[in-house]
């Protein structure tokens, strides 16, 4: 069943790495899992206003917290002076309630956000709450994202869709797929939409070409390694 595998985590360590950077010892790794499960769900929910892309949290050897937040709005997520930041972080801080930890913010401009699965989801999502046309949101940001430079997309979204008491899945794919070939660079999220006639899950598959040389592989890495 290759095909139920999360394309993500099937290649991080190879062409991917990892979105939590950091080692703990066994009494202190459950409190670390929580403090990053509370953070990646903080931001989530700032990821439409600030069209966040992904989120990356490292820790150093005193535990102190670097997050990395990758967003389309940089001007508006740093805000003037970097006053909008400052509150960001001290609302993250009240959420873990732990007011001494160390926690710094960096926030990272997203280049093409037009190829970010992310973003592709939940715009297809704010799409479908607006009741829009289901086709018609998943056609538009397959050919935003092909114009941009993409090599393959595969959209899908399931749920009561236009209403029907049934549900049912409806999807869309153009260009190349390799979901087996680890080389492949994909990238994949989800997202959902909040209709009157209830939840409809969103799925984006985005493939930017398969890596030829390890050379590449490891050009990549290091590129997310110094974002």
């Amino acid at each position: 069943m290759g095909q139920k595998v999360n394309p993500n985590g099937f290649r991080f360590g190879i062409t991917r790495n990892h979105n939590a950077i950091w080692y703990a010892d066994k009494n202190k790794f459950s409190i670390n899992l929580l403090e990053d499960v509370k953070i990646h769900r903080f931001f989530e929910k700032l990821t439409r206003e600030y069209q966040i892309g992904n989120t990356v949290i490292r820790r150093d050897r005193n535990n102190a917290i670097t997050v990395l937040v990758y967003t389309a709005k940089l001007g508006s997520f740093l805000g003037a002076s970097g006053e909008n930041l400052k509150k960001i972080v001290e609302k993250l801080r009240k959420t873990l309630k732990n007011r001494k930890i160390v926690i710094n913010v960096d926030a990272v401009d997203i280049q093409s956000p037009e190829l970010n699965a992310k973003l592709m989801a939940e715009l297809i999502a704010e799409k479908l709450e607006q009741r829009k046309s289901y086709r018609i949101a998943q056609k538009f940001a397959i050919r935003t994202a092909l114009k941009n430079g993409a090599t393959g997309v595969k959209t899908i979204v399931c749920g009561r869709l236009n209403g029907v008491e049934m549900a049912r899945c409806e999807g869309y794919a153009e260009g190349e797929m390799k979901l087996h070939t680890l080389r492949q660079n994909v990238e994949y999220a989800t997202a959902i939409a909040k209709t009157t006639y209830g939840i409809l899950g969103v799925k984006v598959w985005v493939s930017l070409g398969e890596i030829k040389e390890k050379n590449d592989i490891d050009a990549i890495i290091r590129a997310d390694k110094r974002r």
